[in-house]
């Protein structure tokens, strides 16, 4: 029994020890916490940046050769101003193309949907068989 004392002894004695606080001390090999680092922020280095030297400055942008843009009046303003959604940009379900809609672009009302289109020829393609362009590729943009 007296040898079995110290046993239950050690563990008592250890719990003792964990409540008292010790300084922080610094060493390399130590974690650091909040109350053991210095307040002051540290130095850090800039970001890398790339040298003007060689490079050719950047291209303004320039619109594509052959197209214009459009003039908007004050009739396209109105109907701009007047549509559900905004910018009065629409696709063309003929062929793909973005459609800046104005008061005199080509458009086909349907049961369920409004169609714009970028010509008359793609308006008179569309009339012809609609089934075949609601089907299609661009039916569901």
């Amino acid at each position: 029994m007296k040898r079995l004392l110290p046993l239950f002894l050690i563990p008592f004695a250890a719990c003792g020890q964990l409540g008292k606080s010790q300084p922080p001390t610094s060493t390399a090999s130590e974690m650091r916490t909040i109350e053991s680092t210095d307040v002051k922020p540290g130095v850090i280095d800039p970001p890398p940046v790339l040298s003007d030297e060689g490079g050719a400055a950047p291209k303004p942008h320039a619109p594509i050769p052959g197209t214009t843009a459009p003039v908007i009046s004050e009739k396209d303003e109105q109907l701009r101003a007047s549509l559900p959604f905004a910018p009065a940009i629409a696709m063309d379900p003929v062929d793909g193309s973005k459609i800046s809609i104005l008061a005199d672009t080509p458009t086909v009302q349907t049961k369920t949907r409004l169609f714009y289109f970028s010509s008359e020829e793609h308006k008179r393609e569309f009339v012809a068989n609609p089934e075949q362009f609601m089907k299609g590729a661009f039916s569901k943009l």
